[in-house]
């Protein structure tokens, strides 16, 4: 134990975690998955972007089907074109061709693959939307309120949101229901043909007592990281959000747990489901791209050329940035929150501002959303799809991208 608390002191100090309220890192909390006791927390009910966390709530689902038989682990998934498009991290393989459930979950988990989760949510689910119908059906049962989906795998979506709170929730929902199924969250690795794929998770190799659980990462959410560790009996966990690379987050959650072990093992706090959520819709939430990944362009501005169907806008600003804060704000409001097309920022034509702009819908959902929007007093319009080709017609294509030298980070991981 003397060294235990060393450690967590050296770590402290260096790192700056579990002693300050410093906003440079973001929300986090440690708790016991068993009775669901908050040990350290720091934000927890603050809007995050889940990124590949997300990829928990798939697995989920998938271990219930499981247990209730419309799933088996030797079943095979055929993989399609969509999931095969899904960016990286992957495993490439390409449409028409199967995988074992079994193999298709380890790469989900071990590698985080994204294409992988694809494959589970369309082979365990009439279609990807029925299935994220499913995850957010489940994610109100467990009491996830700061909590909403679009996709299986966490790639980046202003209306993916999740809180430290509900995500610590379905961490222990998943250890407390699904002891069986530990063992694709301590994985070290997974081999898919000759390529064998090396766990995402640097925590796992570094601290002892390391058994779980998830990682992720997108430029808009820093690196997150679900840890979880057992010490002479006891299982604890870690939820980490925004660190700034993948040493960190890792250092983070051992940090935090190391002194959740010692210094505070005897100390709870209250009950996870206790700590309230920030209201989805009452806040814009933090974004770290511009720290995260300063190579890439804080806001891309969508060619009004990929604008088609009905759409709304939540106004027109005079800089891309506003009209993003705009847009990752508002589009959380209830109205929002369903719409199933495309968000972004388009150019308005004659140099007349950017425009924070949802696409890709019916008539009656742009009328039913901007209904909902005035009701409150906030800004929406609807876009028909002449005014989009109105837009379209008078917006010159931007200019072509400044050639960057290729990220290694991969986009959701």
């Amino acid at each position: 134990m003397k060294a235990l608390r060393l450690l967590a002191t050296v770590l402290i100090v260096t790192f700056g975690v579990a002693t300050t309220n410093s906003r440079a890192a973001g929300p986090t909390l440690v708790f016991d998955p068993i009775t669901g006791d908050v040990l350290l927390e720091d934000r927890a009910g603050e809007l995050w972007y889940p990124a590949s966390l997300t990829k928990l709530m798939t697995a989920y689902l998938v271990f219930r089907k499981l247990k209730a038989g419309k799933l088996s682990l030797d079943q095979p998934l055929v993989v399609s074109r969509v999931a095969r498009l899904q960016p990286p991290s992957r495993i490439d393989l390409e449409p028409g061709t199967t995988i074992s459930l079994d193999l298709a979950l380890q790469s989900m988990l071990v590698y985080s693959a994204n294409d992988m989760a694809y494959a589970l949510a369309e082979n365990a689910s009439d279609s990807i939307e029925a299935f994220v119908a499913e995850m957010n059906a489940e994610a109100r049962i467990l009491g996830m309120t700061g909590t909403h989906f679009v996709n299986p795998n966490g790639f980046f979506d202003p209306r993916q949101i999740t809180t430290a709170r509900d995500m610590a929730i379905l961490a222990a929902a998943i250890l407390r229901e699904f002891p069986d199924r530990a063992h694709y969250f301590a994985q070290a690795e997974v081999t898919i043909g000759k390529r064998k794929l090396v766990s995402r998770n640097l925590f796992l190799r570094q601290m002892d007592g390391a058994d779980g659980m998830k990682t992720g990462y997108v430029c808009n959410s820093g690196f997150n990281l679900i840890a979880t560790a057992t010490i002479a009996g006891r299982k604890l966990g870690a939820v980490v959000f925004g660190a700034r690379n993948g040493k960190q987050r890792a250092d983070r959650a051992q940090a935090l747990l190391v002194d959740a072990f010692t210094t505070k093992g005897s100390k709870t706090g209250p009950h996870v489901k206790q700590i309230k959520n920030m209201s989805l819709g009452t806040v814009v939430p933090n974004d770290l791209t511009a720290s995260v990944c300063p190579q890439k362009t804080p806001v891309r501005i969508v060619s009004a050329r990929e604008l088609d169907g009905w759409g709304i806008t939540f106004g027109t600003y005079t800089s891309a940035n506003k009209a993003d804060m705009a847009l990752r704000g508002r589009i959380l409001g209830a109205p929002g929150r369903e719409l199933p097309g495309p968000t972004g920022v388009i150019r308005m034509p004659n140099n007349a501002g950017f425009a924070a702009v949802v696409w890709r819908l019916t008539r009656e959902q742009s009328q039913s959303a901007c209904s909902g929007y005035q009701q409150d007093a906030a800004p929406c319009a609807i876009f028909a799809p002449e005014d989009f080709a109105r837009i379209s017609a008078l917006t010159p294509d931007p200019p072509p991208k400044p050639r960057l030298k290729p990220s290694t980070r991969p986009p959701s991981r």
